[in-house]
């Protein structure tokens, strides 16, 4: 069972089933943008609801996993090297599963920049104003 108690935010959201990545979030354009991925791949997830109309986004916990106190953000119990691994950024968050699970995204570059660019357009313009 991965230990996620380095991780702060997890005395404030505790973690019911640890070996799941978390997802802390809200229900707004960039919290959702995360959750479909995560639906859309597969792969086994607990979320965490961040109240940001409730300032929970700037809630020490909160702000010890993303400094910029925005949602959304993630712990994968399961990172790259087999330690978890924390992440902040819709953006960076969406391309982290893509290559974690090898889909909606290619290997070949110039598919791979395609991809990028539209995934960096949709960042700057789209939902691009939560807390």
């Amino acid at each position: 069972m991965p230990d996620l108690s380095s991780f702060p935010i997890t005395q404030r959201w505790p973690a019911s089933h640890p070996d799941r990545l978390q997802l802390y979030a809200a229900p707004t354009p960039n919290g959702v943008k995360v959750s479909i991925m995560l639906e859309e791949t597969g792969l086994a997830y607990e979320p965490h609801l961040i109240d940001i109309s409730n300032n929970e986004s700037k809630d020490p916990a909160f702000v010890s996993l993303n400094p910029n106190g925005r949602i959304p953000a993630i712990i994968d119990p399961a990172g790259p090297d087999g330690r978890p691994i924390a992440l902040w950024e819709s953006g960076a968050i969406l391309l982290y599963l893509a290559d974690k699970t090898g889909q909606f995204i290619s290997t070949e570059p110039g598919q791979r920049y395609e991809t990028l660019a539209w995934v960096f357009f949709q960042m700057s313009a789209i939902g691009c104003s939560d807390s």
